[in-house]
C-alpha cells in the first residue's frame, strides 16, 4: 500500500522521527537524492512533514507543539552543515518558541551545541563568518546580550543530547532549556513570559508531558517543574492530567484533599 506514491517503509520511518532531512532518507533507507526529495515534497503536500532548512523537515504532530525556525538560524544551520557535514550539533534559538509568545522577541539569541572537541572550531568559524561567537558564556553573556547589535550566538559544550532529533531540539527541551538558563544563567529573559508560553502551547497544541519531564529529570529539575505544573494545573485542570503529576491514578486527590485540610 502507498499513499501519494510515498510507500508505507517511508510513512513508518518519519512517524518515529522529530526531525527528518534528505540525508536521512539516502542512508537509512537507501533512496536516490531525487527519490528522497520527491518523497519529501509528497509529504509535505499531505501536511505530514513542513520544510525548515535546506532538505530539513519538521514531522507534524498532533500531540505536541511545533518550532518556528527563522531564516537567521535557517540560514546558520546551513551554514554548519556546509562546513562540518559529519559533526555532530543542535541548533536552536529564542525565537523557535515566538508564536506562542504574548509579545514579538526582540532580540534573539542563537545557540549551537557540540561536542567539546570540535566546540573551539566551530566558535572561530562562526566568528568568520560574521557572528558574535561567544564559546561556554557566562552569566555576564546571558545578561547583556540583548545590548548590542551583533548576532550573537553562543557555543555550549554538551554530551546529553536526549530531546534532540537531528540538529533541531524538540519543543519540550527548548522551553525546558530557557527555564535552566533563566534560573541557573540569569538569561536576561522574563520567567512570567515563559510562562505564557508554556500555556500557549498547552491550549493551542499539547505538550508531550512524558518527554518535558524526562528531559528535566536529565536536567536535575524535575522537581522544580513538578511543582510548576501542581500549581498550574489549579486552573488548568482539563489540560493537565493528575497522572502527570502523580505516580499513579488518584494519588493527586489525595494530595489535594491534605493541602486543602492544611489550609482550613
Amino acid at each position: 500500500m502507498v499513499s501519494w506514491s510515498v510507500p508505507d517503509k517511508v510513512l513508518d520511518y518519519i512517524a518515529a522521527k522529530e526531525v527528518v532531512s534528505v540525508d536521512d532518507l539516502v542512508g537509512d533507507l537507501g533512496v536516490s537524492r531525487l527519490t528522497a526529495k520527491n518523497y519529501l515534497s509528497r509529504l509535505v503536500g499531505m501536511n505530514r512533514v513542513r520544510r525548515i532548512g535546506r532538505g530539513l523537515y519538521q514531522v507534524s504532530r498532533e500531540e505536541t507543539v511545533g518550532l518556528e525556525l527563522n531564516p537567521e538560524v535557517s540560514k546558520l544551520l546551513d551554514l554548519l552543515r556546509s562546513r562540518f557535514p559529519i559533526a555532530d550539533f543542535a541548533v536552536w534559538s529564542l525565537s523557535m518558541l515566538a508564536d506562542y509568545s504574548h509579545y514579538a522577541i526582540g532580540r534573539d539569541l542563537i545557540f549551537v551545541e557540540t561536542a567539546p572537541v570540535i566546540s573551539a572550531s566551530v566558535r572561530d568559524f562562526l566568528l568568520e563568518n560574521g557572528y558574535h561567537s561567544v564559546l561556554n558564556p557566562g552569566k555576564r553573556d546571558f545578561q547583556e546580550y540583548a545590548q548590542y547589535s551583533e548576532k550573537f550566538v553562543f557555543v555550549l559544550e554538551r554530551k546529553e543530547r536526549y530531546g534532540v532529533e537531528g540538529v533541531l531540539p524538540t519543543p519540550e527541551r527548548v522551553w525546558l532549556d530557557l527555564y535552566y538558563l533563566i534560573t541557573r544563567k540569569e538569561l536576561s529573559f522574563s520567567a512570567g513570559e515563559l510562562g505564557i508560553i508554556f500555556v500557549n502551547m498547552l491550549q493551542r497544541d499539547g505538550i508531550n508531558f512524558n518527554r518535558l519531564l524526562r528531559h528535566a529529570q536529565r536536567r536535575k529539575l524535575r522537581d522544580e517543574v513538578m511543582v510548576f505544573l501542581c500549581n498550574l494545573r489549579q486552573t488548568y485542570r482539563r489540560l493537565i492530567p493528575e497522572e502527570v503529576l502523580a505516580g499513579r491514578k488518584g494519588a493527586l486527590k489525595h494530595i489535594e484533599e491534605m493541602v486543602e485540610s492544611i489550609r482550613e
